[in-house]
């Protein structure tokens, strides 16, 4: 390349230009030098700029038909075109779809858009007496169509899919750094070179709905935990008020067994009873009502991400995503641990009136009165599709965390199964004697529910070690292969499976 000068050269031969010709590209050179390169390096009618490489398209009448540099100087009428995009790059192709002058670099990224596929771009041609023009017939102003017209033609486009600086045009591209949707046109002048999804492609837009739908989906699994573990706590509740209840009619039958003197004393000791249920009462309470709002509030949100996918507008999709997602994340590192229960307790001693008080007993409270807890666990019957083993959410009794493990080996039927999961260390239990309850829940008929029975003596509390039933059920009648709604699976083919687990001649460390 010739170095600058003070006057324009020829970049060949590095002399004074001598009858020079611009090429297409914009760039000049001599007529004889650039008739001799031409001649040297075309290939099929085009050869590279010796400058810039673009390939350039030999006029059929030679090099001689390119226009002099003379006549382009002399034009005081010549239009050049900027890019519609970048606006400080001369144009060098225009599209007529898109109605813009675009660089190459602009080109480039039109080109590789799903949406802009069988779009006519045409070069513009060398400069000529006419002015710049391009190497083939642009198409009438007539011909030209908004993309909401060409959108009239098919399906209709939510109003939602439309750019929010281009009210008329089709949103095409979603800028997955700037978290918006816009046409290619604001893409390309705004989020060029930014990552992004095609809207026009088909699995693009059926991907982003399956996150969706799968996110979805979770939550409504996660709102079932949430409801079953609420229903956990409030047995557990009932049960700490049946210990309470209990208490204070041991209190009463004694206190009339002595006299009226310990009456009073009674009275206080009952209040102490009440007071131990009253703190479990507010801590249970306070847990369920904390589990309704959250559970209000995903089910809030499920009925929005809904309405969203039973509506048309993947931009709603896009928007309603990150909170999805978020909602999501939460939903999965929530725990579902039953806190510990302070049981009342009273304890009677033999009447001794010079020693009424120690007679009468004090309060206590024990978290192991009742060696007894129930819980749920829910299942889908696609986990089964990809895998033969599915285990439940864990609940912590006693330090020992629990669930069912649900089996699939064909071409048997399935089978469920109390266990062990993941023990540790937690539990100072040495050794138990396990009578436990496993119901499939009819959510239709409670009377249909159907239960098995068993007993197990536990030492070593192996990880994953269970018991249970392997024919449980057949696989015909729990997915409804007589299209008959039998109550055992819900509208998300979830089915429930109720643990009622006793535990006794417990040994501790």
């Amino acid at each position: 390349m010739a170095e600058q000068t003070d006057h324009e050269v020829c970049s060949i031969c590095l002399n004074d230009f001598q009858e020079p010709k611009i090429i297409d590209c914009q760039h000049s050179f001599c007529y004889n030098c650039l008739e001799d390169y031409v001649h040297k390096t075309s290939t099929n009618g085009q050869f590279p700029c010796p400058l810039c490489r673009q390939n350039i398209i030999v006029p059929l009448g030679g090099v001689n038909q390119f226009s002099s540099k003379q006549q382009m100087e002399n034009d005081s009428t010549l239009q050049i075109h900027q890019c519609d995009v970048c606006f400080n790059i001369q144009a060098t192709c225009r599209c007529r779809d898109c109605q813009q002058h675009l660089c190459e670099s602009c080109k480039s990224t039109h080109d590789t858009l799903v949406g802009c596929k069988g779009h006519i771009v045409v070069k513009i041609d060398g400069i000529s007496e006419q002015g710049l023009k391009e190497i083939t017939f642009e198409q009438p102003a007539c011909d030209v169509k908004e993309d909401i017209s060409e959108n009239s033609r098919g399906a209709p486009v939510h109003p939602a899919d439309f750019c929010p600086n281009h009210p008329k045009k089709k949103t095409k591209t979603y800028c997955k750094d700037c978290l918006v949707a816009v046409c290619f046109k604001c893409f390309l002048k705004d989020h060029n070179g930014h990552t992004y999804l095609d809207l026009q492609e088909d699995d693009v837009r059926e991907q982003i709905r399956d996150e969706l739908n799968k996110l979805k989906v979770e939550i409504e699994e996660h709102i079932n935990k949430l409801q079953n573990h609420s229903t956990s706590l409030q047995s557990k509740l009932s049960e700490v008020e049946k210990a309470a209840k209990s208490a204070c009619e041991n209190v009463d039958t004694h206190v009339r067994n002595i006299c009226d003197k310990v009456h009073e004393m009674g009275e206080n000791v009952k209040e102490e009873i009440q007071k131990t249920y009253s703190d479990e009462n507010e801590k249970f309470t306070k847990l369920m009502t904390d589990i309704k709002g959250l559970t209000d509030d995903l089910q809030s949100g499920v009925k929005l991400s809904t309405s969203i996918l039973e509506d048309t507008s993947i931009v709603q999709v896009l928007e309603r995503l990150p909170n999805v997602r978020q909602e999501a994340d939460q939903c999965r590192s929530r725990k579902f641990n039953i806190p510990d229960v302070m049981y009342p307790l009273f304890t009677e001693t033999e009447i001794n009136e010079t020693v009424l008080r120690e007679q009468l007993g004090k309060v206590d409270v024990d978290t192991s009165i009742h060696h007894e807890t129930r819980f749920i666990n829910t299942f889908n019957i696609n986990q089964f599709k990809s895998a033969k083993n599915v285990y439940g959410s864990v609940t912590t009794f006693h330090g020992l965390p629990w669930c069912v493990l649900a089996q699939n080996y064909p071409p048997g039927d399935p089978g469920f199964f109390l266990c062990l999961n993941k023990t540790g260390r937690s539990s100072d239990i040495l050794s138990c004697q396990v009578d436990y309850f496993l119901k499939l829940i009819n959510h239709i008929d409670e009377k249909k529910s159907m239960t098995r029975h068993g007993t197990r003596s536990f030492k070593n509390f192996q990880d994953k070690l269970g018991q249970g039933f392997n024919h449980f059920i057949t696989w015909d009648i729990l997915t409804n292969q007589q299209n008959q709604d039998n109550g055992f699976l819900d509208s998300n083919n979830n089915f429930n499976i109720q643990v009622i687990l006793k535990l006794m001649d417990v040994k501790r460390d």
